[in-house]
Parts: C-alpha cells; structure tokens; sequence
C-alpha cells in the first residue's frame, strides 16, 4: 500500500460524504485528518490500515490511547479523528462506506437464541398501533427480561414459572432503579408475559401472578419554574447560532404554550397558521385536536429559527437535528435534555429530587395561570387534557400559595371538636 492507494482512498471517503449532502466544512476536517493519517502511514513504512494502527494515529492525533478502535468514547477530539479514519480503513480493506452508521456497533440486549421471539412481540405491538415510544420501551424491557433469563439458564420458555419473574423483579431493585422506572419496566414485562402465553410459548396466567411493586405516582416532583428563572435561561442561549435558535424557539414555544415534549417532536410546519395566528395539532399522547393562539414572541422566535437556523432537509418537522441527514428527533433523542444545559449555564439550582426537564415547563405554566386565577376549565383546554379532573389533580397541589388558605387553624378545629 503506497500513498497514491491512501490518497485515492481519502478522496473516495469525501466523495461520499458531499453525495451524502454533507456540509462543505464537514469534508474540510475529515480531509485534514485524512491527510495526516496518510502521511503517518507513508513515515512508517506501513503497509496496511489494521485497528492497532488507526489505534496508535488516534492516539498520536488527541493523546488518548483507545483500548479498541471502536470502544465508546466521549472525547469529541477523539470523535473528531477516529471517524474519517474508520472511514478510511474501511476502503482500504475493500468494504463499502457507509456514512450513517455509528461506528459503536448498537449491542442488543436481547439473546441471539430469543431473537425471533422478541421480534415478533415487537411487530405484534406494532401491529396494535402502539406509538414507536411505546415500542422502544416494551422492547427493551422485554430485551433485558430476556437476558436475564438467558443468564439464568431458562432454555425454554414454555418451562417458564413465578420464580423467574420474581427474580427478575428482584434483580431490577438491587440496580438501584427508581420505583416509576421498576414499574414501568414491570408493566411491559407483563404486557411482554401476556403475548406469550397467547402465541403458545409460555404457561398462562404469569402476568397475573407477578410480585406486587408499590409506585408512588408523584414520588418526584417538577421544578416550579419561576418568570426570572425562564428569563434568564432564554437569556443565555446563543441566538446567533443555529441550534442556538432552535433551543431558544423550542423552550419558549414550551414555556409560553406548555407543549408536550412529544407534541414538540412532532409540529410539523403545516400546523403552523400565521394568518389566524394559532397553532393546531392532534396531540401525540391522547390523539385528541388542539388548538392554541400562536403567541406573537413565539411566532418570531420560530420565523427566526426556519429563515436563518434551520437547515435544508425535506423533513416537515419545526425543530430537527442538525446533524445529517438533518431529520426529526427520535422518540429517545437528546431533545430532553436542553433546558437543563441551558439551565446549568444560567446557574439556576434544582431542589433535591426535582424533575427539570422540558415538561417542567408545562408544570410552571399550569401553576402560573391558576395562580392568575385563570378557570381551571380554561387551563385543561390550554394543557389539552380531556377532563378539569386531571388538571385539579395534578397541578392543583403545586398551588402552594392558595392551598395556604384552605388550610384551617389548628386551635379552631380543637375548639370544635371539644
């Protein structure tokens, strides 16, 4: 292997990647790299692109001496330079290149041997029009449910009993798992149990027999966000930037609407009326209509995000990735975790156990407006819950300030029951 064979190979890697519709400063850092990896290989006389040497050029490149070529890693330095080198190697060893890939092989959870079953649990939930975030979730937890059984040393499923599943149950609490994430994950395993006892593959009647697991609905609680605090968050987000734009326009379209995080995934730019000024949805959670007013700052933080910030991609969503192929974000994306990046710079403090993601935001709204004496009816149609029910339920008790005058003087109620 000669220089020409690297050079011609690290041409064919950034010819792929500008067909890929990569941005044209993308291809600059990978040709960088390229080059020198070309040049490390031409001083030493190597003879060939094995892991030990993309290993030991990474290692030059960033400091950083990777156990395996493909081991996962944080360091963006070391993302930045391993990747075109992957790419590379993979030529030169005669593979095809495949730009989308991860190059952290996705590991599955699930058993090789228990492979076709919990496949067609997953098309069975699919089949049942289950949301993909419903999906992802009963197949994980079916996944590990799986593993556990396998390490166990469960062969047959139809061999099955109480005693596995509780095992199971028990190994999860001695993860140190949260009671809502052991409940959750008990609820699919059940679910899991009950597809197959139907198909055949297990004894009846184990979903029924499962140990009971105490949840407490509301064992944690959202941060209440406060007018100042949201401010300040707002006011910390780079706007020149393009993701800066979308994080500014998606936490204030949160903030000022209360949007579920999942209906925020979704909003599409045909729901977006600028001339009646509202934005209509059918909500991803209830499958229920709701329209809400398009908020004159919200609207010009959206037109400012799709003008300048968003980038060109056929995907009809609002907010999408920017990273290519520049699509929608996943049921399991880092969307989430937005605010409280934001958060951490503006140095807001979160109480011990408070939930500050982006769903807080609705919280803080919710409370916001019965604070304002805004008739819960009125609140429920903002949150697009089907029944005032929910809203008392729920959000009610976060109303510290009016519950204070509900409560009844200790020494009257002594005095009445004398």
């Amino acid at each position: 292997m000669g220089e020409a064979d690297v050079t011609d190979a690290a041409g064919r890697v950034l010819a792929v990647l500008r067909d890929a519709g990569r941005a044209e400063c993308t291809v600059r850092a990978y040709r960088v790299v390229l080059d020198r990896f070309a040049a490390f290989l031409v001083e030493r006389g190597l003879e060939e692109a094995s892991e030990g040497v993309c290993v030991e050029f990474v290692a030059e490149q960033t400091g950083v001496r990777l156990g395996s070529l493909r081991e996962p890693v944080n360091d963006r330095d070391v993302k930045a330079v391993r990747r075109p080198v992957v790419l590379v190697a993979e030529v030169l060893a005669g593979r095809a290149i495949e730009v989308d890939r991860s190059v952290i092989a996705v590991k599955d959870g699930c058993p090789g041997r228990f492979g076709p079953v919990r496949d067609d649990y997953v098309d069975c939930c699919r089949e049942q029009g289950n949301a993909e975030a419903t999906v992802a979730t009963k197949d994980k937890a079916a996944s590990r449910f799986l593993g556990y059984l396998d390490e166990v040393g469960v062969d047959d499923l139809a061999a099955l009993g109480v005693r596995d599943v509780a095992g199971f149950l028990v190994r999860l609490r001695g993860l140190g798992l949260g009671r809502k994430t052991i409940a959750s994950m008990r609820s699919c395993v059940a679910d899991f149990l009950r597809f197959l006892a139907a198909t055949g593959r297990a004894p009846c009647g184990l979903a029924e027999r499962m140990p009971p697991h105490r949840h407490v609905r509301h064992e944690s609680e959202p941060h209440l966000w406060t007018v100042d605090e949201i401010r300040r968050v707002l006011g910390v987000i780079d706007r020149q930037s393009a993701c800066g734009k979308r994080d500014y326009a998606m936490i204030l379209t949160t903030a000022r609407l209360g949007l579920r995080i999942s209906d925020l995934r979704q909003l599409e730019l045909g729901d977006l009326d600028w001339r009646s000024k509202t934005i209509t949805i059918v909500q991803e959670k209830t499958g229920r209509p709701l329209s809400l007013p398009l908020l004159d700052d919200v609207g010009w933080a959206v037109i400012d995000y799709v003008r300048d910030g968003r980038p060109e991609t056929a995907c009809r969503k609002v907010f999408v990735k920017h990273r290519h192929p520049f699509d929608a974000f996943g049921c399991a994306s880092s969307i989430a975790c937005r605010l409280s990046r934001h958060a951490a710079r503006a140095e807001i403090v979160f109480g011990p156990g408070e939930v500050c993601g982006m769903h807080s935001l609705r919280g803080a709204l919710a409370v916001a407006m019965i604070g304002n004496a805004t008739p819960i009816p009125v609140v429920s149609a903002v949150l697009g819950h089907a029944s005032s029910d929910t809203t008392q339920a729920y959000y009610l008790r976060f109303d510290v300030q009016r519950l204070r005058c509900c409560a009844l003087d200790v020494e009257d109620v002594i005095e009445q029951g004398g």
